[in-house]
């Protein structure tokens, strides 16, 4: 598949909590991944894009008080999505990589984030590289 590769700009933090006390949006839910790939390593596997995920819990209402475990932080990012059934996320993740390459754009090294969203019974998956510039 062609994936459609963005920079996105978020304007506020996207929050998570991994609290099932508190109140989340069970829709949309938050993994956190290791990039494994090295700006040198011009031939990675497939499954190097995306290593050792961390279940992140579920998005918190945006008038939530609660204090957020984990967050999609306001910044630049490279961004893509996909349909969970129909398309590869490490395939996803691959092509966001390359398409970075090609603009010349330095992201995290380190943090790939996976956001997924349900609506109508339908799941698709968004990932988010921050631009490396956007680091504070």
């Amino acid at each position: 598949m062609a994936f459609s590769i963005k920079i996105l700009t978020l304007y506020k933090d996207l929050n998570f909590s991994a609290d099932s006390n508190i109140e989340t949006d069970k829709n949309e839910r938050l993994e956190i991944y290791r990039n494994g790939v090295s700006k040198h390593n011009m031939s990675p596997a497939l499954d190097e894009y995306l290593k050792d995920g961390i279940q992140c819990g579920f998005a918190l209402p945006k008038d939530s008080t609660a204090k957020a475990d984990y967050a999609i932080k306001a910044g630049k990012y490279f961004f893509v999505q996909g349909d969970v059934k129909q398309d590869s996320l490490n395939e996803a993740a691959e092509a966001l990589w390359l398409e970075s390459i090609w603009q010349e754009q330095a992201l995290n090294m380190e943090t790939v984030y996976v956001r997924y969203i349900n609506e109508d019974d339908h799941e698709a998956f968004q990932i988010f590289r921050r631009v490396a510039a956007e680091q504070a």
